[in-house]
């Protein structure tokens, strides 16, 4: 049985911006499906993301729709081939959840990530071993050729961080996630020598929120803000226990922004930050 295929975020941008243009035109599913000479179903299936739609049929509907802001078209292209564009992360999508390629897709095209984490390590800077204690938690008994998937996925997400165009990274990580002992000492310890490495390269800022901290922005949990190159097109990634949401609404969006600078304002700064890195790594060596 071949895997479930799930929309991705830009799918879904996609047929949302089809939809608003279609409605703002006065024209309804029929009329639209009229244009393609196809089924009201397919104009739906489109506009959830749950379908493609080829570039022909995408300039036939916004003709119909009256659309004639170059930029708009040109944008919207491009949705459209992406979302028909293979990926190395269809490769995972049999044991992998389905926001995985909404997560793949987003990173791949990001120009920064910002990342407030609470309990966690951030997936990015993760050692393989950490992963593989928290792949097994995640269920019970897991098969180990399910968990090697999933961390051969994460070190795939992590190619982005080497290279040409790697993003801007910015994590600012609550105290906790230094004391958590997932693992025991040697997986915790190696992980965060990693994250000492991590934070002393060009394009990645590391802050530690500590303890003594009276009040902060961040208790309702972890979020990470996707900046894309298209204006408007930020995302905001949340998590809940069995998966993970999308935040796509500018307000929303601005507010999950301002919430970062507020937790950054008040952490440590990024050289006493790698300070407290270093020095709990080493107590786990002794």
């Amino acid at each position: 049985m071949p895997p479930r295929r799930y929309p991705t975020v830009r799918q879904k941008r996609l047929g949302s911006e089809l939809r608003r243009l279609r409605e703002a035109a006065g024209l309804s599913g029929e009329q639209a499906a009229e244009v393609l000479e196809c089924s009201k179903g397919k104009i739906s299936r489109v506009e959830t993301g749950m379908s493609g739609i080829r570039i022909a049929e995408l300039r036939a509907l916004l003709q119909a729709y009256g659309v004639d802001d170059g930029e708009l078209t040109q944008a919207l292209m491009e949705m459209a081939r992406e979302g028909r564009r293979r990926n190395w992360w269809n490769q995972y999508e049999s044991v992998l959840p389905p926001g995985f390629a909404d997560l793949a897709e987003l990173e791949s095209k990001a120009m920064s990530l910002h990342s407030w984490e609470t309990v966690l390590v951030p997936g990015l800077l993760q050692t393989p071993d950490y992963m593989r204690v928290l792949f097994r938690r995640g269920r019970i008994e897991p098969p180990e050729d399910e968990v090697e998937a999933h961390v051969r996925g994460r070190l795939h997400r992590q190619q982005i961080l080497h290279g040409a165009g790697t993003p801007e990274l910015w994590f600012v990580l609550y105290e906790a996630v230094l004391h958590a002992k997932f693992g025991g000492p040697d997986v915790m310890g190696e992980q965060l020598l990693q994250l000492a490495q991590m934070a002393q390269r060009d394009h990645v800022t590391l802050q530690v929120l500590p303890y003594s901290t009276d009040s902060h922005r961040g208790v309702n949990g972890p979020f990470g803000i996707v900046g894309m190159p298209d204006p408007g097109m930020d995302v905001v990634r949340t998590e809940t226990a069995l998966s993970s949401l999308y935040v796509q609404d500018d307000t929303q969006v601005a507010a999950y922004k301002l919430m970062f600078d507020q937790l950054r304002a008040v952490a440590l700064g990024p050289g006493p930050s790698l300070k407290l890195v270093r020095d709990m790594a080493g107590r786990l060596q002794v």
